[in-house]
Order: C-alpha cells, then sequence, then structure tokens
C-alpha cells in the first residue's frame, strides 16, 4: 500500500521523513498543507497538530523520529547499523541534530545582535562535539550513508542559508570534518528532490518576516 505524507513545505522534519522514502526508494504520494490553517481533516488526524503524518491506509503516523523507523524497518535494508550499540548511538546523535535544527530556527528569531551571537556560539559549540565525534568518513559512520546522515541533511541545507546571510556560521577552519560531512550530504541527488524547488527563498522570506536580528542584516 503506497503511503502518503502529509508535510509542510518549510518543515525540516518532513525532509527527513521524504529523504528516508527517497533513498529507501519508495513509491509514495505527499500532500502540502498551510500549517497555519490548517483543513479540518489535518486535526482530525494528527493529535499533536505537526507534520509530518504518515498515512499508510486508514492507519496514521506521526512524529518525524517514529516515521523515520517504520520506514527504515518495513522497506528494505535497514540504514541503521547492525550493531546494537551503534544502533542506540546513532539514534542519540539524531537527537542531537534535532538540537541543532532547534538552534537555528532561534537564530532565525534572535530578536538582536546579542541574542544573535548568545544562539551562535551555542551552535558553535554543538559543531565543536560533532567535530569531536567524525573520524573523517565520507559520512557519519564512514562510507554507509545511514538514517543519522540523513536527520543532519536538512539541517546543514537550512546553515548554508544562513551562512549566507551571515557569514561564518560554516566554519571550515574550526569544524572541517564537520563541513565536509555537510558538503558530501549536500551533493546527494536525493536532497534536491526532499524539498520544493523554492525551499532557500522560502526560508530566507521566513528570516525577513522574523523581525530578528538576520532580517536587519538582509535589509542592510
Amino acid at each position: 500500500m503506497k503511503p502518503k505524507l502529509i508535510s509542510f513545505k518549510l518543515c525540516p522534519f518532513v525532509q527527513k521523513a521524504v529523504l528516508t522514502l527517497l533513498e529507501k526508494d519508495i513509491d509514495f504520494d505527499i500532500e502540502y498543507i498551510d500549517l497555519e490553517n490548517p483543513p479540518t481533516w489535518f486535526n482530525d488526524i494528527s493529535p499533536l497538530g505537526k507534520v509530518p503524518v504518515l498515512q499508510i491506509g486508514d492507519q496514521v503516523l506521526f512524529e518525524s523520529s517514529v516515521i523515520v523507523e517504520y520506514l527504515d524497518e518495513v522497506y528494505g535494508d535497514s540504514l541503521h547499523p547492525h550493531d546494537p550499540l551503534l544502533k542506540a548511538q546513532n539514534r542519540s546523535w539524531m537527537e542531537f541534530g534535532n538540537e541543532c535544527l532547534m538552534n537555528g530556527y532561534n537564530l532565525i528569531h534572535a530578536a538582536d545582535e546579542a541574542a544573535f551571537n548568545e544562539q551562535r556560539e551555542a551552535l558553535m559549540k554543538k559543531m565543536d562535539r560533532l567535530e569531536n565525534e567524525l573520524q573523517g568518513g565520507r559520512f557519519f559512520n564512514g562510507d554507509k550513508l545511514s538514517l543519522v546522515d540523513l536527520s543532519f541533511t536538512p539541517f546543514f541545507q537550512r546553515l548554508e542559508y544562513l551562512n549566507d546571510v551571515s557569514p561564518g556560521i560554516i566554519d571550515r577552519t574550526r569544524h572541517p570534518q564537520v563541513t565536509q560531512w555537510s558538503e558530501n550530504l549536500m551533493a546527494m541527488d536525493t536532497v534536491k528532490q526532499s524539498t520544493v524547488p523554492e525551499i532557500e527563498q522560502l526560508y530566507k522570506d521566513m528570516m525577513q518576516k522574523s523581525g530578528g536580528h538576520l532580517s536587519t542584516l538582509m535589509a542592510a
């Protein structure tokens, strides 16, 4: 039965699910909604009122991590490591990636330069932790793509957009391995297929509308 993903065009958590669907070559449908004015039926199927939601026939899954794990378990070869401890560690780092996404969101909404710099430094310290974790392979676990890579991909894509507006957020000198990992992920064909074509413009429009420090930089 073909799964259907309910999505919002800007949502990075939806993108993780789409990347998993694409990497596992799963035939799926996708429907975009406006989260600020969702259709009535969406509130009926989404207990938390958030995307992504995955519909499999009459059944519904919500929360991106649950959806990704389900897709990985049911379709094809797993994108998780086989070793249980390494798999659990990967899951922990996937949660770390969610925290990085929230730092990026906080950067957009930082009201002034001081608040922005505080969030930026918090993010840079997370990148320090990642830098120490990476072992120089093409992906997080070496040369084999895994779910932890797909989990970080939306964050790295949005980090590039942030760096366009505030150069230095991507610091190759401080984080050479993280930067290379990000570039390896961004080069994958599935990344371009995992979002709407206008994703960069939509993201920068959100920056501009935030009214925060980044919108001031963009106006300048």
